[in-house]
């Protein structure tokens, strides 16, 4: 698939109206770092742009020409999978049941700083100097 160029004005478009920032040195001011060489498609600044909104457009756009909705399909089976996860997840909240307290006593997990009183304790290390 290689995109026309009258989608790829819009995708230039769509990428310009996005940015967050007047001047970028890694785009040049552009809004778009350069063109994938597989499919014509445009690469936006990751640190100009803001890709979530410049993504959820060119949806949008995309949605509305079969020919790119064709194309582009990856781009709303992934909606369709985050919204399953996103159900699954609801399901498995539902049914998540307290574990159980230790009884191992009062160790402390592994990692955490030993504390006398609820006050942490000042532990000295040796600086390798020797004798």
């Amino acid at each position: 698939m290689m995109l026309d160029e009258k989608h790829k004005k819009v995708a230039i478009e769509i990428v310009q109206r996005n940015r967050t920032k007047k001047s970028c040195g890694k785009c040049y001011d552009r809004g778009y770092e350069g063109f994938s060489s597989t499919d014509n498609t445009i690469i936006p600044c990751s640190k100009c742009v803001d890709t979530e909104k410049a993504y959820e457009e060119w949806k949008v756009y995309v949605s509305g020409d079969e020919q790119l909705k064709e194309d582009f399909k990856e781009l709303f089976e992934e909606d369709e999978k985050a919204e399953e996860e996103v159900t699954e997840e609801k399901k498995e909240d539902e049914h998540v049941v307290a574990k159980p307290k230790s009884t191992t006593g009062n160790k402390p997990a592994k990692g955490t700083v030993k504390t006398t009183a609820g006050k942490p304790t000042m532990q000295r290390r040796s600086q390798g100097r020797g004798k």
